[in-house]
């Protein structure tokens, strides 16, 4: 077996391990199939990505290439037009039986060529709506700190669907917040029994976004793309997603072209509203950028921090994990003024953020700088 056919399977593997780990034992065999078939010799990123150009392990899970194909087998089911598959998929309807899809997966790839090389050309856009629940209460904290309307900055907002989470209902242990009615609701395993302040006054002035690769969620055709990178056997985080896709009608959220680095220094570059907190705040996206863009991005960021005033604080909001893809952090940076920074830890989270452990502000564990993304790669 080539070098290069090793790196594919050993990281198609470490993809598999992690969708275990996170509740898809389907997509994990999947994967692990998708591996076997590297070690066999069955080169598959050559035909639908010959301009890949990596070399290790390292490369393959850097540019998510077992969630590119994951995902693409995943759209075919749920386009209907490939039953081979569809029949098995828990989404569509399925067994749930994983077992030989994979070759399944491979023949409709080479039926559906065209689709399969454009699909796995694009980078993958994980919209999980339930990080919502991680970085709302984020939001609570912040309002209560400043007492004055928020502007949202979202980084890799993909679709733009968590431009509507004050539109969700949240339930935070014993506390709850948000719309009775929605139809998007996150209820997150809450492991401490601190709450955020539910009773804040959180007014979002404004809402801006920015992505490498936006999607137009309003085009049924990028619905079902965006569909298809949830995993097939979490039924829950589908309805979730739908129910978020359907708020996204009323909402037309605008997620502008650009990258996070460029975006920001434009954004931020003239000086806050005053009356109005601006906060940039993004989930699960950071790790995924190169170092001179994480680099740019994060002096931009530090830059506006420095530059607020009482009357126009800064905030950087996110949830990102730490070293290796865990922890993962909620961590709020308040700048108001004379050019210092109050950062801390809020809570740490499971990457889907399905289970919360919230500290808080007032609890919450102090940074000696904003900098804990730096420590990200």
């Amino acid at each position: 077996m080539s070098d290069r056919l090793e790196a594919f399977a050993t990281g198609f593997r470490k993809q598999a391990e992690f969708c275990h780990l996170l509740g898809s034992p389907f997509s994990a065999a999947l994967l692990e199939q998708a591996a076997d078939a590297f070690e066999a010799g069955d080169d598959i990123v050559a035909r639908y990505m010959p301009w890949w150009d990596g070399s290790t392990a390292g490369d393959v899970a850097t540019d998510v290439l077992p969630l590119r194909f994951l995902g693409c087998a995943h759209a075919l089911a749920l386009s209907g037009d490939v039953p081979a598959l569809a029949r098995h998929y828990p989404s569509c309807g399925g067994d749930g039986i994983a077992d030989g899809v994979w070759g399944h997966a491979l023949e409709a790839f080479a039926a559906h060529e065209d689709f399969t090389a454009d699909y796995v050309t694009q980078p993958p856009q994980t919209n999980e709506v339930a990080r919502s629940g991680a970085l709302l209460p984020g939001l609570l904290e912040l309002a209560r700190l400043v007492e004055m309307p928020i502007a949202t900055l979202e980084l890799g907002a993909s679709a733009g669907l968590l431009q509507g989470l004050d539109r969700f209902h949240y339930t935070f242990g014993t506390a709850m917040w948000g719309d009775d009615a929605s139809a998007c609701r996150m209820a997150p395993k809450w492991e401490h029994a601190a709450v955020p302040p539910v009773d804040a006054a959180l007014t979002i002035a404004s809402r801006r976004a920015c992505d490498a690769a936006p999607i137009d969620i309003l085009d049924p055709d990028n619905a079902l793309k965006v569909r298809s990178y949830i995993w097939t056997d979490m039924p829950e985080r589908l309805a979730r997603l739908d129910a978020a896709i359907a708020i996204a009608q009323d909402v037309k959220p605008i997620v502008e072209h650009a990258s996070a680095d460029d975006w920001l220094a434009d954004v931020l570059g003239a000086p806050g509203t005053p009356g109005q907190t601006r906060c940039v705040l993004h989930s699960v996206m950071w790790q995924y950028m190169p170092k001179e863009v994480q680099d740019r991005a994060y002096a931009a960021i530090v830059k506006a921090g420095k530059a607020a005033t009482p009357d126009a604080p800064f905030a950087w909001l996110r949830l990102e994990p730490e070293t290796n893809n865990k922890p993962m952090h909620v961590v709020l940076a308040l700048w108001r003024g004379n050019g210092t920074c109050d950062a801390r830890v809020l809570a740490d989270s499971h990457p889907h953020g399905t289970h919360i452990g919230w500290l808080g502000w007032d609890n919450g564990r102090r940074l000696e700088s904003p900098e804990l993304v730096q420590d990200f790669n």
